[in-house]
């Protein structure tokens, strides 16, 4: 899974383009714009965190070919990709020499652009950190959602995974707290009001270090601060950081606005967090209205029950026959464990290992894991004729 970058000078093909993207099974996170390759040069910014850069070109320019020859020496990781019309010869060597990698026909077969798209991000993966993103959505308030964020992220850390917690609830989020005593050098906010100085040193300075392996970057210490925090400085932020860890966990909290919907639009998968109660079934159902009505898929909304018990109100078939959803994960009751570790700002995993809640969050992580790469491989136009076997002479 890596992070594209649609270009278009014409909107409906570019959400085409992405449409075709998202559809495979690999789950890319994919944006449009509208912008002109010189508008990417001059931005800076634009192409933080950005693996891919797909742009649509149909009769491309020299300043088009003058613009990719700068941001391929600018941003030597970032794969450029060129869709086109038939092709002609001396298009693909211009295009090669731009740093263009590769060149894909427009309008294209579907499977063969996927293909081309997946190929590039098996090499991208191979050379840096899988940054997989997730976020956590309150249904109701006292869910639960930001002890299980962030006791997830402690829990992914001691499987291996480099964690990154960022706290987006904009309640007095305290979500460090759940996981740790020390207070945060800084929050998002502070992040927030200084976006011109983000960079890997100044985020990290801002970050409270939990372990070895897991950050948190705490929440708005109020909701006025919070109201500080601009859709593209998370995405700024979120760019930045992904490359540097395994995983990102957003503890969303229960309200919804244009900062959050940026974390939920990121997410490989979202966790709608309810208990097994009529309240929490009501509230559940117009968060998922909402989660369709932004169109996310089917399978990234991801249900899981909090405080589980058997002979509770109701019953887990209940539930997924009134959400129209299959319950994905489910954390049992264990109010003594979690009491212990909220008080005394410890993971569950220290503090009881042995707990159905720590063994539930094990789970939850072993879940995550991602399935082995599709083995299957497609050659672009540039590949395929710079391969050609030389002409026999007669």
């Amino acid at each position: 899974m890596i992070d594209i970058l649609t270009i278009s000078s014409d909107p409906a093909h570019a959400n085409a383009i992405a449409r075709v993207v998202e559809a495979g099974d690999s789950h890319h996170r994919v944006r449009i714009s509208t912008a002109g390759l010189l508008d990417l040069c001059t931005n800076k910014g634009a192409l933080d965190g950005v693996d891919m850069l797909i742009f649509d070109g149909a009769q491309p320019t020299q300043q088009d070919f003058d613009a990719l020859h700068a941001i391929a020496t600018e941003h030597p990781d970032l794969t450029c990709m060129l869709l086109t019309p038939s092709p002609s010869a001396d298009l693909l060597i211009r295009a090669m020499r731009a740093g263009v990698r590769d060149v894909q026909p427009w309008p294209a077969d579907p499977d063969g652009l996927r293909h081309a798209v997946d190929r590039i991000a098996r090499k991208t993966n191979s050379a840096r950190r899988d940054g997989r993103v997730i976020s956590f959505v309150s249904c109701k308030g006292g869910s639960g959602t930001s002890f299980l964020a962030a006791n997830l992220a402690f829990a992914a850390s001691t499987a291996g995974k480099r964690s990154l917690l960022i706290d987006l609830n904009p309640q007095f989020g305290e979500a460090a707290f759940l996981v740790s005593e020390i207070t945060p050098p800084a929050t998002l906010a502070d992040v927030s009001t200084q976006i011109d100085r983000l960079d890997p040193a100044f985020l990290e300075a801002c970050l409270t270090r939990v372990s070895d392996a897991f950050d948190v970057l705490a929440g708005a210490p109020d909701p006025a601060r919070a109201k500080e925090i601009k859709p593209e400085h998370l995405q700024r932020i979120l760019n930045l950081a992904r490359p540097q860890y395994d995983l990102v966990i957003f503890d969303v909290g229960q309200s919804l606005s244009n900062v959050s919907i940026v974390a939920l639009d990121q997410s490989e998968y979202i966790f709608p967090v309810l208990q097994l109660s009529l309240p929490y079934l009501r509230a559940g159902r117009r968060l998922l209205e909402i989660f369709r009505s932004l169109d996310y898929r089917g399978d990234k909304v991801r249900v899981l029950v909090n405080r589980y018990e058997k002979k509770g109100p109701v019953g887990l078939q209940e539930l997924e026959k009134a959400l129209g959803l299959r319950v994905a994960s489910v954390i049992p009751e264990d109010k003594a464990s979690v009491s212990a570790s909220i008080n005394q700002g410890v993971p569950i995993l220290r503090l009881a290992q042995s707990s159905g809640v720590a063994k539930g969050l094990s789970e939850l992580v072993h879940s995550l894991s991602p399935p082995p790469a599709n083995s299957r491989s497609s050659s672009g136009i540039l590949q395929k004729f710079f391969s050609r076997p030389a002409l026999s002479r007669a």
